[in-house]
C-alpha cells in the first residue's frame, strides 16, 4: 500500500466517521468500537464503509461527466456541452464502473477534470500574454491550484504527475504556432515552477510512505506500478495467459470489443475532422485537443511499450473513455452543425436515437452489471463467454448468496470460489447461521463435499465439484455469471 496515496480512502473514512458520529452521538469513539471484536463484525464494519464509499465513488464519477461536457463546450460550443455527458453515459463500461470502482473511477474523474482545467489554464496564459506578472493575481493562483490538483491526482495513482508535462506540451505546441517560441514560453517558467512545487508538496503530504525518502520512493513507485506485481492468469481469446505475457494488442482489442461501435466510428471521424479543422480552431481549442489526445494515448502507449502488467480487461485504463467520448461527441456535433436544412437535422437526430437505442437496451438488460458490456459487433456478452473475462469482480455473487440464504437449511456449509477477497463478497451478505469458507481454505482441509458451492465466472472456478449439480444461476443476456451448486 505504500505505492498508493491515501486521498480517496481518507476522504471516504472521514465521511463514514462523520455519519457514525451523527447517528451514535458524541459519545461515539471509533477506537473502542465493539463491532471490531470478532471476524463477522469486522466484515460488517468494512461493509458499512463500503456503503459510504460506493456513493462517493459515483458522486466523484459525476465530475467526469461534467468535465467531458466542459471539453465539448470548448470544442463545439456551450450549447452542445450537455451532449458530451450523454455520450459518456452511453459507454456502459464507464457507467457500470462508476457505481463501485474506487480505484480507477477517481483517477479517471480527476484526470479528466485536469484535462479540462488545464486547457482553460493554457487559455488564460495565452490571453494574459502581454500583462503577465508573477505575484498575487489570478494567473498565479490558477497555477498554484493546478499544481495542487495534479498532486491530488498523483495521490490516487502515480501516473497523475504526467499532467505537468501534458500542460507544458499543450502550451508549447500552441506557442509554436505563434512564433518566437523561446522568448514567449520562457516567460512562464516561474508559473510552472510554482506549479511543480505545489505538486510535489501535495504529493508528499498525501503519501506518508514517501516522507523518509521522497525521491527514492517516487521512482520506486513508478517502477512498481509500471510492472505491477500481479501474477495471475488472464482469460484472453479463449486461453489463460499470464498477465506478464499478454500480446501487445490486448488493450486495443478490449477497447474495440467494449466501446459501442457508433462511438468508435465517431471517434475516428473526430480525429480526421480535428486535423482538417485545425487551422480554423482558436488557441484554447487547440490546447484542449492536445490535452485530450494525450489523456487518451500517452499512458496506454507507455504501458504497451513497457509491456506493463495488464489485467481485468481495460479497467486500468478507464481514463481513456472520457477523452474518447469527448472526441466522439464533438465529431457528431460538428457534423450536425454542418447540416443546413431542418428536415435533415431532424433525420440526423432520429438516426442517432435509433443507433443508440441498442446501447440503452443492453444497459437495462445488464443492470446492475453494466461493466461486463461487450458491443454487438464483437458478438456481445454471449460471444465473450468462456473467451474473455466477464464478471471478474464477482458483483453477481451477492445475488447467489441471497439465493442460498433463502433456500439453505440452517448450519449449511457454503464454499465460495477463490480466496479471502472473493469470500468477503459473499460473507457480508450471508445469513449468520451459515458456515461460509473459501475454496482455498476448504481444499487445504481435504474434506468431502460442502452443502453448497458458490462460484464466480473466473479461472475455471465453476468447474470445481463437477459431481454437484447447478441449482441456481445469476444470468444476464442468457449468460451465467455466478452459479450455485448443491452437493449431496
Amino acid at each position: 500500500l505504500k505505492y498508493y496515496g491515501i486521498i480517496f480512502n481518507l476522504t471516504s473514512e472521514v465521511v463514514f466517521q462523520v455519519k457514525e458520529l451523527l447517528s451514535k452521538g458524541f459519545s461515539y469513539n471509533p477506537l473502542t468500537d465493539k463491532e471490531l471484536e470478532n471476524e463477522r463484525l469486522k466484515d460488517k464494519a468494512i461493509y458499512d464503509r463500503i456503503k459510504v464509499k460506493h456513493p462517493l465513488t459515483f458522486l466523484l464519477s459525476l465530475v467526469t461527466y461534467a468535465s467531458v461536457a466542459g471539453i465539448v463546450g470548448i470544442l463545439a460550443g456551450l450549447d452542445y456541452a450537455w451532449f458530451g455527458s450523454v455520450t459518456l453515459a452511453l459507454f456502459p463500461r464507464f457507467w457500470g464502473h462508476s457505481f463501485f470502482n474506487p480505484k480507477d473511477i477517481p483517477f479517471a474523474a480527476m484526470f479528466t477534470l485536469a484535462t479540462f482545467v488545464g486547457a482553460c489554464l493554457v487559455g488564460s496564459y495565452l490571453k494574459a500574454d502581454k500583462e503577465l506578472k508573477f505575484g498575487i493575481n489570478p494567473i498565479t493562483i490558477y497555477s498554484l491550484l493546478y499544481g495542487i490538483l495534479v498532486g491530488l491526482i498523483t495521490g490516487i495513482r502515480i501516473g497523475g504527475f504526467f499532467l505537468l508535462f501534458f500542460i507544458a506540451i499543450a502550451h508549447l505546441f500552441t506557442e509554436i504556432e505563434r512564433g518566437s517560441i523561446y522568448r514567449k514560453f520562457s516567460r512562464f517558467w516561474s508559473f510552472y515552477g510554482l506549479m511543480f512545487v505545489a505538486w510535489i508538496t501535495t504529493t508528499i503530504i498525501i503519501h506518508p510512505a514517501s516522507w523518509s525518502n521522497p525521491v527514492g520512493w517516487f521512482f520506486e513507485t513508478l517502477g512498481y506500478l509500471s510492472k505491477h506485481g500481479w501474477e495471475g492468469d488472464v482469460l484472453f481469446e479463449g486461453q489463460f495467459i499470464p498477465a506478464t505475457s499478454l500480446p501487445w494488442y490486448y488493450l486495443p482489442k478490449w477497447l474495440f470489443m467494449t466501446i459501442p461501435m457508433i462511438f468508435q466510428i465517431a471517434f475516428f471521424l473526430g480525429l480526421i475532422l480535428f486535423f482538417h479543422q485545425h487551422p480554423k480552431l482558436n488557441k484554447l481549442q487547440r490546447a484542449c485537443i492536445i490535452l485530450v489526445l494525450l489523456q487518451i494515448f500517452f499512458l496506454p502507449a507507455i504501458a504497451i511499450l513497457k509491456q506493463s502488467t495488464i489485467y481485468d480487461g481495460m479497467r486500468q485504463f478507464l481514463l481513456m473513455l472520457p477523452g474518447i467520448a469527448a472526441i466522439s461527441a464533438t465529431a457528431l456535433v460538428w457534423i450536425y452543425q454542418k447540416i443546413s436544412r431542418k428536415i435533415f437535422k431532424i433525420f440526423a437526430i432520429a438516426l442517432m436515437l435509433v443507433l443508440c437505442s441498442p446501447i440503452v437496451f443492453d444497459i437495462v438488460a445488464l443492470h446492475p452489471y453494466e461493466y461486463i458490456y461487450f458491443n454487438r459487433i464483437s458478438g456481445g456478452l454471449a460471444k465473450a463467454r468462456d473467451r474473455y473475462e466477464t464478471d471478474y469482480w464477482g458483483l453477481s455473487m451477492r445475488k447467489g448468496m441471497e439465493w442460498i440464504n433463502d433456500n439453505a437449511s440452517p448450519n449449511s456449509e457454503v464454499v465460495v470460489s477463490g480466496d479471502r477477497v472473493n469470500l468477503f463478497s459473499a460473507t457480508i451478505f450471508s445469513d449468520p447461521d451459515l458456515s461460509v469458507i473459501s475454496l482455498e481454505e476448504f481444499e487445504s482441509e481435504k474434506r468431502g463435499n460442502p452443502d453448497y458451492y458458490l462460484a464466480l465466472p473466473r479461472w475455471q472456478y465453476q468447474s470445481e465439484f463437477p459431481e454437484c449439480p447447478v441449482v441456481h444461476q445469476v444470468t444476464r443476456q442468457n449468460v451465467p455469471l455466478t452459479i450455485v451448486k448443491k452437493c449431496e
